[in-house]
């Protein structure tokens, strides 16, 4: 549970019974209590019993007592809002909006195939809030920059234009200051926070309608709108492309698709020795190019992971004074491996499954033939082979019969799109991944 929820939640609750194994939770009013009861009732309850020792059911009622008086609340509240949003970005406070990162821009981004699209909306988004890009919607697995994408625009648009006005916050943080404008009747000054900006950067919106229901979707809704109509910029973040958010409406969903969906890869390994590059040269340190390769190798689904064994191994450097060794490097970063040597997943793997599968032999998975029967599986197999191997488009090419990069990166936008928009192929291709990931 975030500090927003607990202290626009929580902190305004009490106990007032316990009894045959049934805690009472006075709350202030009857949103709150829904809110409870509704998202975090299971995790309250598990730490109940945490401490317990025992199962423990939480009840609500409200206690009008406990109500805040909105004269008191709201007049504090009023200046953290407006340093949250400040024109100015060298006065911008730490706050429920958030700040940005100064690590996070555009020259500390490692540009690829993996995520060239993606960059050069964002770049464009940069120089030019506002239509035709708007909304940008981002998505991606964890760690893969979607963030460093996100506050690279918002830095560089305040440095074109100091007096922007650029908000930066996650979902969840939207959905409680949300919850505690509704408290504390404040919802005129969210929605004038919000809904006057000129470019909002919302990160992991796929929590909106799982974390305050459809209140908080509403709300979205309507200052979406509010922006997107006031050819204000719009940025978005997700874990999945808008149209696998099956817990937003079909017309929300719609909105989010009304601009650019541009998605990030998991970087090849060619990709991931250049961030490791920069990272190390950021730092100050000299390190072998045998211990970036080997940490590259080890570490291939997520960015953060990466840059954080780094960070360790260029902390050891300094305080020994010396580059590590390659055999020291493998057992400092034996903790952060995301790679399972039994689990990895092969490009002949990959071949063998779809020919079984789609009942097409691997001879005329590779061969020159362009018939609808063939390309199809062949099509399919490129794809998967693309999205779960760090293999470059060279090297896939080279194992489905020598075919060029642009041919392999042809067969990869084909499928992308049909998984975008034929949910039956979504699902499809999912259950591949799944089968072909499995121990």
């Amino acid at each position: 549970m975030g500090p927003a929820t607990l202290d626009g939640l929580l902190k305004q609750s009490v106990p007032t019974s316990y009894d045959d194994g049934t805690l009472v939770l006075a709350v202030p009013n009857d949103f709150t209590g829904k809110i409870i009861s509704k998202q975090h009732r299971p995790l309250i309850e598990a730490s109940l019993q945490e401490v317990a020792g025992k199962p423990v059911a939480l009840t609500t009622c409200v206690e009008p007592r406990l109500r805040t008086d909105p004269a008191t609340t709201a007049k504090p509240e009023q200046p953290q809002m407006q340093e949250t949003v400040s024109k100015n970005p060298a006065v911008r406070k730490s706050g429920a909006a958030g700040v940005l990162n100064s690590r996070y821009n555009f020259e500390n981004f490692v540009v690829a195939d993996c995520n060239r699209f993606a960059h050069a909306a964002a770049v464009q988004v940069a120089r030019a809030p506002g239509p035709p890009y708007n909304p940008l919607f981002v998505h991606s697995k964890v760690g893969l920059g979607k963030t460093h994408l996100m506050q690279a625009i918002g830095h560089q648009v305040l440095h074109n234009n100091p007096d922007a006005r650029v908000v930066y916050l996650s979902a969840e943080n939207f959905v409680n200051e949300l919850i505690s404008a509704i408290r504390d009747n404040r919802t005129a000054a969210f929605r004038n926070r919000y809904r006057n900006v000129d470019v909002l950067l919302m990160d992991d919106i796929q929590f909106i309608a799982a974390i305050g229901g459809p209140t908080s979707e509403e709300e979205f809704f309507h200052t979406f709108n509010a922006i997107y109509e006031s050819d204000k910029q719009l940025v978005i973040a997700c874990d999945s492309p808008p149209r696998q958010l099956q817990s937003l409406s079909p017309r929300v969903r719609s909105r989010l698709e009304a601009g650019i969906v541009a998605d990030l890869r998991c970087p090849d390994v060619e990709t991931r020795i250049a961030i490791l590059e920069k990272k190390a040269e950021a730092e100050g340190v000299e390190l072998e190019r045998e211990v970036l390769e080997y940490v590259a190798k080890k570490i291939e689904s997520n960015i953060r992971v990466l840059e954080g064994a780094l960070t360790k191994i260029c902390a050891i450097a300094s305080l020994e004074g010396r580059p590590p060794t390659l055999q020291a490097v493998e057992g400092i970063i034996a903790d952060y491996s995301t790679v399972s040597e039994d689990q990895r997943v092969t490009a002949e793997d990959i071949m063998v499954f779809i020919s079984a599968q789609m009942e097409i032999s691997q001879q005329a998975m590779v061969g020159p033939k362009r018939s609808k029967d063939i390309v199809w599986p062949r099509q399919v197999a490129i794809y998967l082979t693309r999205e779960l191997t760090d293999l470059s488009l060279v090297d896939i090419g080279r194992h489905f019969g020598g075919r060029d990069h642009s041919t392999i990166l042809h067969a990869y936008n084909k499928v992308s799109e049909l998984v975008a928009d034929n949910e039956k192929i979504m699902w499809l291709i999912n259950n591949y991944k799944n089968a072909l990931q499995q121990p």
